[in-house]
């Protein structure tokens, strides 16, 4: 075989495929990072509480390529007041907050774990205060609605039921709430992550091939029967 590299370009190519290896591998491991949090059995605790009456907001959903809206309500616990979800509703448009009989009341007790709060970022759309809509997760929001005297024992956190009612056009039923996990990144699944990987290690694969492929073509490349009849 004869083999005679263009000195710049293999340079170039070396510290581009040292990258696109490096991001593969980068990838892999938080695909490997987030399955081993998921098979972790998270330390359940108790809400028990009374629902404070027409505490319901609408915070929007999204979770692993699914959205919609969830009814969030406050729990008075007696020591502090705590905003959990009680419901997901798959669809495009907020539904109506539920008011009247119905409603979330009454005495509340579930199984589930605390998480911290999705506070807003520069891309997080407005709320609409008036319709009760909003596009974080965040308790401290939602408690300017609440009585002034509840406000000081709203807690920062937001309890996740292990499981949750979950409405969409096939009816309503019961389903393990995704957002009741370890894992904080509740909007990448972990085999986005290993999709990505496969995605550097095949450029990296393709751009191997780019270099031998011009190499030949210039012919700086020759194997060693080539060429002979």
């Amino acid at each position: 075989m004869y083999f005679r590299p263009y000195p710049v370009m293999t340079v170039l190519t070396l510290i581009s495929l040292g990258i696109l290896i490096w991001l593969g591998n980068w990838q892999y491991g938080r695909f490997i990072q987030k399955m081993e949090i998921d098979r972790q059995t998270p330390d359940w605790t108790v809400l028990d509480g009374e629902v404070v009456p027409d505490s319901e907001v609408l915070a929007y959903y999204y979770v692993e390529g699914q959205s919609g809206w969830m009814r969030v309500v406050a729990v008075d616990t007696g020591e502090a007041v705590v905003y959990t979800p009680v419901e997901v509703v798959q669809q495009i448009n907020p539904p109506e907050v539920c008011t009247g009989e119905g409603c979330a009341a009454g005495r509340l007790s579930a199984r589930g774990i605390y998480k911290p709060a999705f506070k807003r970022n520069a891309f997080t759309a407005a709320d609409d205060t008036d319709k009760r809509v909003f596009y974080v997760l965040d308790p401290m929001e939602f408690s300017t609605l609440l009585p002034e005297a509840m406000v000081p024992r709203v807690a920062e956190n937001v309890f996740e039921p292990e499981v949750i009612r979950f409405v969409s056009e096939n009816g309503p039923y019961l389903i393990d709430n995704p957002y009741a996990r370890l894992r904080l990144d509740d909007e990448l699944p972990p085999q986005r992550h290993f999709g990505y990987a496969i995605t550097w290690w095949g450029l990296a694969m393709a751009l191997i091939g780019v270099y031998l492929a011009f190499h030949h073509q210039k012919g700086r490349l020759r194997f060693r029967n080539e060429g002979k009849s």
